[in-house]
């Protein structure tokens, strides 16, 4: 067991998203487009992270048989319909939104804003503690792909933490309120790596089916977040093509980075 390389990976994700909000509680980015084009790369990193990282290595360990495809393609649906059902359930409001969704509640617009983000952290922790778990394993995953990984997960959280704590600054609240509630929204990522890593933990008895059951519910979750969130979060407003600019260039790290770690 490398705990250095397990420590790292629980570790640089959460520092990354973290990280994002003490910068934009320094900072201000006044302009719509440089908002849109920093969630456009989260949401790039993403879509490429989940394919590369996630849902190739669930084909490869479930085998190409019919059977191991409908494993994963069963877990990419459960992975939507668990996200699908989080989004209904759990109050939170975008950006960009001008009424809260999820069940009615009386939290404040701040704290809001912060489940919002802690719902896009929660399908990445999932996917950072299988990941781990199958670089555990040795179940389709190497270290190196793990630790390519995580490190693409930070990348992308630094836009999404600096995004959580921009509206907030630019709206008059204090430097220590902002970077409060930015450590509140980023605990929501290694808290679900160890709910992933436990799952994951308790059913190695069946690991032929259940990893690339969970690998792929993990991609399915990531991605619908950030084709029903992330995407149209960065292309809201007038942002010109920034957004769609920032999507590529994330996607295209991220990609050269799986290749690179498989």
């Amino acid at each position: 067991m490398r705990w250095d390389l397990f420590l790292i990976l629980m570790l640089l994700p959460w520092a990354a998203t973290f990280g994002g909000s003490l910068m934009a509680a320094r900072i201000t980015l006044r302009t719509p487009k440089k908002q849109g084009g920093l969630l456009g790369f989260a949401a790039g990193v993403m879509i490429a992270a989940s394919v590369w990282s996630l849902l190739l290595p669930a084909f490869e360990e479930a085998g190409e048989r019919v059977s191991g495809a409908l494993t994963v393609t069963l877990g990419f649906l459960l992975g939507c319909a668990g996200m699908l059902a989080l989004d209904k359930l759990v109050p939170h409001q975008h950006l960009d939104g001008e009424a809260p969704e999820g069940h009615s509640s009386h939290l404040s617009r701040p704290l809001l804003l912060v489940t919002a983000v802690a719902l896009h952290n929660i399908p990445e922790g999932i996917a950072l503690g299988v990941v781990i778990s199958a670089a555990m394993l040795d179940s389709g995953m190497t270290w190196t792909a793990a630790i390519l990984f995580g490190t693409g997960l930070a990348l992308q959280n630094l836009p999404e933490g600096m995004a959580v704590v921009l509206p907030l600054r630019q709206t008059g609240a204090s430097r220590k309120k902002c970077i409060r509630l930015g450590f509140l929204a980023s605990l929501a990522e290694p808290a679900a790596a160890v709910l992933g890593l436990l799952l994951t933990a308790a059913l190695s008895g069946m690991n032929a089916v259940v990893m690339p059951l969970l690998l792929s519910a993990a991609a399915g979750a990531m991605i619908f977040i950030t084709v029903e969130e992330l995407i149209p979060e960065s292309q809201a407003g007038n942002h010109g093509h920034a957004a769609t600019y920032g999507f590529l260039l994330g996607f295209w790290m991220m990609a050269l980075m799986g290749v690179l770690g498989g």
